[in-house]
């Protein structure tokens, strides 16, 4: 009666809450990159080189062709970067112990995010009820010696 029932699954949730966090975090952590400027102390006299992308230099020949992507899919990126997840067998069947599909591109997480957040909370609720009845429980068992489930059983007989 003093072990929390529900442990496995909840745990469960909260580490497949965590895996699909890892993938909208690269996408949030990107756009907050902050430039830090550093600070200059040499002796009067010295030059500081710039960087060739910080220069605001004019060019004397204007340059035409430019750089080429390494990658084969420039469109995509522009779109909103809908990536596919490599899944092996173990994701997959925690997927399936939760009842859920495993995510297939980045864009699926936040919708299975909202579910699995669904599923912790009633959880949470069923953890609270059974906090409630255990005290009853506990009760029941020092006075009678008998647990509750064992009395139906009995006068069932």
């Amino acid at each position: 009666l003093d072990e929390q029932p529900f442990v496995c699954e909840m745990t469960l949730i909260e580490q497949t809450m965590a895996f699909c966090k890892t993938f909208t975090a690269t996408k949030q952590t990107k756009a907050t990159e902050e430039k830090k400027e550093t600070e200059h102390t040499n002796p009067e006299g010295s030059q500081v080189l710039i960087r060739k992308e910080d220069r605001e230099e004019e060019f004397f020949f204007v340059p035409t062709a430019k750089k080429k992507n390494k990658s084969k899919n420039t469109g995509a990126k522009a779109e909103g970067s809908t990536k596919p997840i490599k899944h092996n067998a173990v994701t997959f069947k925690l997927f399936d112990d939760l009842k859920l599909d495993a995510p297939i591109t980045t864009d699926d997480i936040p919708g299975l995010l909202e579910k699995l957040e669904e599923q912790l909370e009633s959880y949470k609720v069923k953890v609270k009820k059974w906090e409630e009845k255990r005290e009853e429980m506990k009760r029941k068992i020092l006075e009678d010696g008998i647990l509750p489930d064992e009395e139906e059983k009995e006068v069932e007989e």
